[in-house]
């Protein structure tokens, strides 16, 4: 598999495993621990979802525009990346609904969710690139 194509693929893990754990719930009737991973994952797509989708489809782009060297950067910082988007507008959608209280503290847990989640995610990606990428000399 390519470097590019790992990458992508790394990408799109957070909108997939999600999606596919609450596919696989579905489907097969599964009770994920009452309830509360269905809330994670839910959640999880529900408000990450949107947002991310945006800045996945970016860096996308992105990844077949520059080195490897440039993208393993742009990776480590693609969780903070994500946490001064979505702290933004969580709290603009809050004032827009006239409810700033209840929006600022989704924004404050969605970050701190956003910051250990996002860097596991950068982790399976380190990990993927070594073992289904080309060898590398980094």
């Amino acid at each position: 598999m390519s470097t590019v194509t790992v990458y992508r693929l790394s990408i799109w893990l957070p909108i997939l495993v999600p999606a596919a754990v609450i596919f696989a719930a579905s489907t097969f009737e599964l009770r994920l621990a009452d309830g509360v991973l269905w809330e994670v994952f839910g959640y999880s797509l529900l408000y990450g979802g949107l947002p991310y989708s945006v800045l996945a489809i970016w860096a996308t782009w992105v990844v077949g525009r520059h080195s490897e060297v440039e993208i393993r950067r742009l990776m480590f910082r693609a969780p903070l990346l994500m946490a001064a988007v979505f702290v933004p507008l969580a709290l603009v959608v809050g004032f827009a609904v006239g409810a700033p209280g209840p929006y600022s503290a989704v924004a404050a847990l969605g970050f701190l969710i956003i910051l250990p989640l996002g860097y596991g995610y950068v982790g399976v990606a380190v990990l993927l690139r070594r073992g289904l990428g080309p060898r590398s000399p980094i």
